[in-house]
Formats: C-alpha cells, structure tokens, sequence
C-alpha cells in the first residue's frame, strides 16, 4: 500500500535550526544524540528531496533524523534555496548544498561531532545532490559550481529512492506514473543537456565519477517515482568507473517509506546506514 503519511505527521523539533549563510533558506536542522563525555558523534548529512522544488522543504526529514539521533548518530539537515525561490535552481541548489555540507566543520567546534565519519544522504532529488556532494572535486575549475574543498571530508553517500544521475532520470522519463518528468530536470537546471551540456557536466553525479567514496542506493520495489532501472544503470557506471556500489532493494516498500521510521522497510534502511557510518 502506498502511504504518504510521513508527510503529514508532525515531526520532532531539532535541537538547533541554524544558518549557515545569510539568506531565508539557508539553514539547517542539527540533532545531537547523547553521548559519553568525550565522544563525538558520527554525521549524516541529511538532504531532503521533493523535485527540487520550493513547494517541498526540509520537515519531513525530521522523523528519519530522530530515529538516527536515537541511534547515537548526530544529523545535519539542510535547507536550501530550489526552484520557484529567489535564486534557487541553477547554479543556486548547488552552492548553497556545497556551503551547507562545509559549515560543518564550523558546528564541530561547537557540538561534539566526528569529522572523519561523515556520510551524506539524500531521499529523492535529495540523493542526486548527496551524490554530487561526493563528485564535486571533479568540476572544471572555470564552473560556478566549482568550490574549494575543505575541511569535511566525506566516508561515503547513500541515496534513498534518489534521482542519482540527471540524464539517467531524463532518459527513464516515460516510466513515471506520477506527473514527474524529465521537465523538473530541466527546470533545475535551466534548461536541457543540448542546450546547456557544461551546466549537465558540473551538476550530473553520473560525470562527475569516480567518487573514491563508498556509495549505497537503497529502492523500493513499489516506488512510483523512481523507475526500477536507475539503480541499475547507475551500478554499472559506477563499478565500471571503480567505485564500490551497494544496491539494497526493499520489498514492498514505496518512494516514502525509506524515509519512514514507522514503515516495515525502515530496518533494512538503518542497516545500510549504520554499516556505512561504522566501516
């Protein structure tokens, strides 16, 4: 049964909702699990998906971020700035995604948290701007996504039901069932690949392989967002490129219930983050 009522609960106020740049959507949701004195917390940084739109934000979120704080994993929830916002879409998503993974580095001087075991994870368009987070250090330097690389490094990504690759998602466009298509794509990006192919070679995870990072898609067999092939097609890149790829499919699990804690798929999606945040 599809059910989207992850959508509808309200979910956990974080510990903190802080800014990490000046403008209305440029914030994220902290959640500090509780720990021994003298530990830090290993991070997921959570990246909400919704077709890039500005219809959809961050709340949702909340109750996969919970769950993960009980589990003594602290999350970085971001908001950012998507299509239908001022100076959302390109090159907009991109930089303000960029800014907010980097200000981590800024909230471990103040909140206990484990740099070097920081993974990024997205649900929907969220996983193809998680994977982009691993692929960025490939942009030509002359792209205005091209950014220094600080002080965060990444442990691995993980996309939940994710759109990984921009054409990928264009080409599997006649599968939706629901009235998304390879027009959102365009809309993120201003436009087609043959009308822009240097905005699709810095903002498509799929060019910007290999990662060096281990990467994991977790998909649900009745997902009615997701075409079933796009993890595969992007398996096979990605191995051919000599990336590590773990595939997790979840039997009768939809496009929402990966991020559902209350959802019967919801152990298998802790498992595979748990392996990848504790490898």
């Amino acid at each position: 049964m599809v059910s989207m009522d992850v959508l509808s609960r309200v979910a956990p106020v974080a510990d903190h909702r802080i800014p990490y740049a000046a403008g209305e959507f440029q914030f994220g949701d902290l959640r500090i699990p509780r720990l021994a004195e003298g530990r830090r917390a290993p991070v997921v940084v959570f990246i909400h998906g919704g077709w890039w739109k500005a219809t959809y934000g961050l709340d949702y979120g909340g109750h996969l971020c919970e769950a993960l704080r009980l589990r003594e994993i602290a999350t970085w929830s971001l908001e950012y700035r998507r299509v239908g916002n001022d100076g959302g879409g390109w090159p907009g998503t991109f930089q303000d995604v960029a800014a907010g993974f980097e200000y981590l580095a800024m909230l471990a001087k103040s909140y206990p948290l484990d740099l070097g075991k920081v993974v990024a994870m997205g649900h929907s368009a969220g996983g193809h701007l998680a994977f982009w987070l691993a692929g960025r250090h490939h942009i030509a330097p002359e792209s205005p996504l091209a950014v220094t690389v600080g002080q965060v490094p990444l442990h691995g990504v993980i996309a939940l039901a994710g759109a990984v690759g921009l054409q990928m998602t264009i080409d599997l466009a006649g599968w939706f069932t629901f009235a998304h298509d390879k027009q959102e794509v365009y809309a993120l990006m201003g436009g087609t690949p043959a009308a822009h192919p240097d905005r699709y070679k810095a903002g498509d995870p799929a060019e910007l392989l290999p990662f060096h990072v281990p990467e994991a898609l977790v998909q649900g067999t009745e997902d009615d967002q997701i075409p079933p092939q796009l993890p595969e097609r992007w398996v096979e890149r990605a191995r051919r490129m000599g990336d590590r790829v773990q595939v997790e499919r979840v039997a009768g699990a939809d496009h929402f219930d990966l991020v559902d804690p209350e959802s019967a798929a919801w152990g298998r999606v802790m498992a595979v983050v748990e392996k990848m945040v504790h490898s």
